[in-house]
């Protein structure tokens, strides 16, 4: 299979089996338990981006290469595993986000921004902070990317 094509929690595998590497001893590493580990490996949970950095370094594989299969990988899975949005729920959803910036407390901070950006802000805002730094790493690699290409 090339690599490319495999999923990252095959890729991940292999790589410490090649290398002779415990799943414990990845996990000290990462500075997690084995058990989280081991969910990398079997796909029911994704490393964070900070996992993946330590992984480059520690199997001395380009970051490119477990971006490329975290990002395109779980990307395509998520959509593809999801429900369609019903209109009922989009309305619902709105009109928490309209009552969200209407508030007395937060009209302020919202005016300067267009509707895009405060929709971005809002969302932003109902995540946990594990979500919200996968969501500005994303964002970083998106960026990095796209500066990459104009560079071509």
């Amino acid at each position: 299979m090339e690599k490319d094509k495999r999923p990252l929690n095959q890729y991940l595998k292999e790589l410490r089996k090649s290398c002779g590497y415990s799943q414990e001893f990845v996990a000290s590493h990462l500075n997690i338990t084995r058990q989280t580990y081991s969910h990398y490996e079997t796909g029911r949970i994704s490393p964070p981006v900070n996992s993946l950095y330590n992984l480059t370094r520690l199997y001395g594989v380009p970051a490119e290469e477990f971006l490329e299969l975290a990002v395109t990988y779980n990307i395509s899975m998520d959509f593809a595993t999801q429900p369609p949005v019903s209109d009922s729920a989009v309305s619902e959803d709105l009109s928490g986000f309209l009552d969200y910036i209407n508030a007395p407390e937060n009209i302020r901070k919202f005016k300067p921004l267009d509707r895009k950006e405060r929709m971005i802000l809002y969302y932003y805002q109902q995540l946990d902070a594990r979500d919200q730094q996968d969501i500005l790493s994303f964002m970083k690699v998106k960026c990095q990317n796209r500066s990459h290409d104009r560079k071509r």
